[in-house]
C-alpha cells in the first residue's frame, strides 16, 4: 500500500504567468496498491464527475511512469480523498498527476529520481508552475527548457498566510486560455519581468511591503477579469480588508490574498462582503506548505 499526500497549489501568481507557484495546506490524499488483476478506483468525497475507469487522471499519470520504466502492474486499486476543489484554480489536476506518478514510482521499485518525475509531470500538465510546488512545496520558480524542467523551491516564513476566496462556479482552463492574446506589447513584457522579480524577492526575503507591487500583471489578469463576476470590486475590497497582495489564482476563478497577522478580521470582512455577491464565495485562511508531496509505504 502506497499513501501519497499532495498539496493544493496556486500558480501564475500575478506577474508570474506560467512560472511562479506556491503550495497550500489543502490536500489530495491518495492510496494505491497493486492487486491481482483489474482496475478498482474509488473516490471518497462524492465527486460524481471524476472518472472511475481508464480515463481517471491519477491512473493515466501512473501509466506514464509505468511506460517510462517498462513496468506492467497486475492490477491496481486507487482510493482518492481530496480537499482540493476541482476546476477552481488551485491545482487539483497537478495534485492528481504528482500523486499518481509518485505512487507508480514506488510500486515499480523507485527507479526514477524526482528530477525525472517533475519532467514527466510538467510535460503531462503542459507547464510546471503547479506541478513544481505540488512536488517540492514552498514557493517555486519553474521553467521548461528543451527536455528539462527546472524548479527552484524556497521555504516561506510561517507568518505569511494566504486567504483563498473560492466561488461556487468554475472557469474552464481552455476557455481562460482562449481569452489571452497571441502577442503583447514589449512594454508589457518588461513590466511583468520586473514585477515578477520583485514578487520573488519579496517572498524570499520576507519583505511583505513589496508584495502588492509584485502581483501587478499585464499578461493574463486584464484579459481574464471578465470571466470573474465582480473582479475589480473583489480586488479592491481585499486591499481595504488588509491584503498585502491579491491575484487571480491559476486561471481562476479563485482569488488569493497574502496576509500577515490579520487573518480572522480579513476572513470576516470578506465573508460579509460576499453576502452581497450574486454567487456564493467561500474564504479559507491557509498556510503555505513548505514540505510538498509526502510518500509513505506500508508493507502487507
Amino acid at each position: 500500500m502506497v499513501k501519497i499526500r499532495v498539496p493544493a497549489t496556486s500558480a501564475n501568481m500575478g506577474a508570474g504567468f506560467d512560472t511562479l507557484g506556491i503550495a497550500l495546506n489543502l490536500y489530495n490524499r491518495i492510496e494505491v496498491e497493486e492487486i491481482s488483476s483489474g482496475l478498482d478506483i474509488r473516490v471518497l468525497n462524492t465527486a460524481d464527475y471524476i472518472p472511475l475507469d481508464e480515463r481517471n487522471l491519477i491512473y493515466r499519470a501512473m501509466l506514464v511512469v509505468f511506460k517510462e520504466v517498462r513496468y506492467k502492474p497486475r492490477g491496481l486499486r486507487i482510493v482518492q480523498n481530496s480537499e482540493i476543489p476541482m476546476t477552481r484554480g488551485l491545482g487539483s489536476s497537478s495534485a492528481c498527476i504528482i500523486g499518481g506518478m509518485l505512487a507508480a514510482n514506488v510500486i515499480a521499485g523507485h527507479p526514477l529520481p524526482y528530477s525525472r518525475i517533475i519532467e514527466l509531470a510538467a510535460k503531462m500538465e503542459g507547464h510546471p508552475d503547479n506541478v513544481g510546488p505540488a512536488l517540492f512545496g514552498g514557493f517555486c520558480v519553474s521553467l521548461m527548457a528543451d527536455e528539462r524542467t527546472i524548479v527552484h523551491s524556497t521555504k516561506i516564513r510561517p507568518h505569511i498566510k494566504c486567504a483563498v476566496m473560492i466561488p461556487d462556479y468554475f472557469v474552464a482552463t481552455r476557455k481562460s486560455r482562449e481569452v489571452l492574446p497571441d502577442s503583447v506589447p514589449f512594454r508589457d513584457a518588461v513590466f511583468n519581468i520586473s514585477h515578477a522579480s520583485i514578487l520573488q524577492a519579496a517572498l524570499i526575503s520576507g519583505d511583505v511591503s513589496q508584495l502588492r507591487i509584485g502581483v501587478q500583471d499585464r499578461l493574463h489578469q486584464p484579459y481574464r477579469r471578465n470571466c470573474i463576476d465582480g473582479f475589480d470590486e473583489i480586488f479592491e475590497r481585499t486591499y481595504s480588508a488588509g491584503s498585502l497582495g491579491t491575484y487571480l489564482s491559476g486561471s481562476g476563478p479563485t482569488v488569493l490574498s497574502f496576509l500577515d497577522g490579520n487573518y480572522s478580521s480579513f476572513k470576516a470582512e470578506m465573508e460579509n462582503f460576499f453576502t452581497k455577491n450574486s454567487h456564493k464565495w467561500t474564504c479559507k485562511i491557509l498556510d503555505i506548505d513548505n514540505v510538498g508531496a509526502v510518500v509513505s509505504e506500508t508493507k502487507r
